[in-house]
């Protein structure tokens, strides 16, 4: 039996949505591109503060029919955090307390919209 593929081209509630081009990002991806602000390069095991905000670059409408409904945080594909809003949070935005003893990939931050889904955004870290 042939193996089946499956495309989301276009259809941003399937699988987790990216920016197209980071440098000509959309309307639609500045408003929910988690995007992570974190140092460069960290010591093994020294806590650092990371801090993913969506709606950097355009505000995200936060209101009880429109929302960002959670934030989940990975190392690589390793999940370090997630943190449930709702639609009385004025705007998503959150900082946690990380340790890392080593790098499992990038940091990765996904974001929830209630209405057009899953979005990610990703930051280098290096732990030395």
């Amino acid at each position: 039996m042939p193996e089946a593929k499956y495309t989301c081209e276009g259809d941003i509630l399937c699988g987790v949505n990216f920016p197209k081009d980071s440098n000509a990002l959309t309307e639609l991806e500045q408003k929910h591109l988690p995007v992570i602000t974190a140092p460069d390069k960290v010591k093994k095991d020294e806590v650092f503060n990371m801090t993913v905000e969506v709606g950097k670059y355009k505000a995200h409408p936060n209101e009880p029919a429109h929302f960002i409904e959670w934030i989940e945080i990975y190392s690589g594909d390793t999940f370090l955090f997630r943190v449930n809003l709702s639609g009385s949070i004025s705007y998503p935005k959150v900082t946690f307390a990380v340790k890392l003893s080593h790098a499992h990939g990038p940091l990765k931050a996904w974001a929830k919209c209630n209405i057009h889904g899953l979005w990610e955004g990703t930051k280098e870290i290096e732990v030395g």
